[in-house]
């Protein structure tokens, strides 16, 4: 008993010194200096360390957003964003999951090291004796490599396939004329053959051409027979990029029909000439770009209700819906390349938007919402945004998409102008890889407001209005092209 008693106060006091042992970085092989005044922790068996002690030393690029607490790291081909107390992140724009959410100790940023390592594809080992944890960076955690490139036909379209090693970080468009081209880049990617190219003579194409363009960027051109934009999308892993022409007499995808009361034509536009005439013409250049709708609400999340006199009179879902449909039809009909997230009364969980959005690889993200108080006083429209450091290569930034839909809201349905807000704060905002804005019709809580908001004057203005302001921004994205 003696010797037992002797061996507990031994192997407690061992415990006390490992417990009082600061913990130490290591670095493929090499210690990481630490601040005394912030040094990593344990919580919940997980080790928190601090945010850029690590990533700068692993030359990751490093972003931090006061606004919005969220820190972002970029290393190679792979991106990971984390905000402070949230236990969701984003690893290349999928939600996951993590077991312990970042903190702020002593006014800095701790990050949930193995979650952020891991999906930065390193490694990541513990020696408990001497409490030092060691990352190793992977050899290939740099660019992504194409693997091939080839022309495909399928029965609806033509379409250029390239299929990387490892997940492909981001594209962008680019047009140009006489001769007409049509081209998409890859970005942070290299491919060994270094030029190439796949003779064609279809409807649409002459040739396909591609390259090392420059040292992190893999260009693919399409020699055209005249102005038509390709479509980009990516595979469900984000491995495999497709630049997609539809053949002209191939069949469209069949409408799928809306939820019983929701009308999916619901206004009588009157003479087409005119109709048309109220949206500009949308640049060739710009009609690959991929514009994500996200309807707002839908399922058992109806969103504000309106009322008069204490009277239902329609739940925010159902409007939204109606505004979404007629948005898709005016865009589609000006040669616009358009998703919507819901086009039924289903539900969506409010991470999954953005997420959706990042996976299909959107130029754009457009949330069509409708306001509401708490008080009848508050009124008007408002579009909210949040600029990423990373949009310039979108060729336009949230801010200025806000301000553009905002004019033409103001413009078409003469509500009172809120102005656009910058809300960093909103995760369909904040977790989209591209532009993106949310916006604000009405106030179903006003009376005024929702007077207006029950015609179908209304759905059609707010959609004519999105569609004007959408339009006269992906016009000036491509200016420089």
């Amino acid at each position: 008993m003696v010797l037992a008693i002797i061996l507990t106060v031994v192997l407690l006091g061992t415990a006390m010194v490992f417990a009082d042992t600061p913990i130490s970085l290591n670095l493929n092989g090499a210690a990481v200096p630490l601040d005394p005044s912030a040094p990593p922790l344990i919580e919940s068996n997980r080790t928190l360390v601090p945010y850029r002690a690590l990533l700068e030393a692993m030359g990751a690029k490093v972003l931090w957003d006061q606004e919005a607490m969220m820190a972002t790291a970029v290393l190679g081909s792979n991106q990971v964003q984390v905000t402070i107390d949230n236990a969701v992140g984003f690893v290349n724009g999928v939600a996951k999951n993590m077991d312990v959410p970042p903190r702020i100790v002593n006014d800095r940023t701790m990050i949930p090291l193995r979650f952020v390592m891991e999906n930065l594809n390193c490694t990541v080992g513990w020696d408990q004796q001497t409490r030092t944890v060691s990352v190793i960076t992977a050899k290939d955690s740099g660019m992504t490599r194409i693997l091939s490139i080839a022309l495909e036909e399928t029965p609806t379209s033509y379409r250029v396939v390239a299929t990387g090693g490892n997940i492909i970080t981001g594209t962008g468009t680019f047009a140009y004329e006489g001769p007409e081209r049509f081209g998409i880049d890859i970005k942070n990617a290299t491919f060994d053959q270094g030029v190439g190219k796949i003779a064609a003579d279809n409807e649409y194409m002459t040739g396909v051409r591609y390259s090392q363009f420059n040292e992190n960027t893999v260009r693919i051109v399409v020699d055209l027979k005249g102005k038509t934009a390709g479509k980009v999308s990516l595979s469900t892993d984000r491995k495999t990029v497709y630049l997609e022409f539809d053949k002209p007499d191939a069949p469209s995808n069949p409408e799928i029909p809306a939820e019983p009361g929701i009308p999916a034509d619901p206004v009588d536009r009157g003479d087409t000439d005119v109709r048309e005439a109220r949206i500009p013409v949308l640049d060739w250049r710009a009609t690959g770009k991929l514009i994500v709708v996200d309807v707002g609400h839908g399922g058992k999340d109806p969103g504000a209700e309106g009322k008069l006199d204490g009277v239902h009179q329609i739940w925010e879902k159902d409007l939204n819906l109606a505004i979404a449909l007629r948005l898709r039809e005016i865009l589609t009909e000006a040669g616009a390349n358009i998703v919507l997230l819901r086009d039924t009364d289903s539900p969506m969980t409010l991470y999954a938007r953005p997420e959706a959005a990042n996976t299909l690889n959107a130029d754009m993200l457009i949330s069509i919402h409708n306001n509401a108080n708490e008080t009848t006083t508050p009124n008007g429209t408002e579009v909210l945004y949040y600029t990423k450091e990373w949009e310039a290569g979108y060729g336009v930034l949230s801010k200025d998409l806000a301000a553009a839909i905002q004019k033409e809201m103001i413009a078409e349905i003469g509500f009172f102008d809120r102005g656009i807000k910058n809300k960093p704060e909103y995760a369909v905002l904040n977790k989209s890889l591209m532009p993106a804005v949310i916006i604000e019709g009405g106030h179903l809580s006003n009376p005024g407001d929702l007077t207006v908001m029950l015609t179908d004057a209304y759905v059609e203005s707010y959609a004519v209005a999105v569609a004007r302001g959408v339009i006269n921004a992906l016009n000036v994205s491509v200016m420089g092209e």
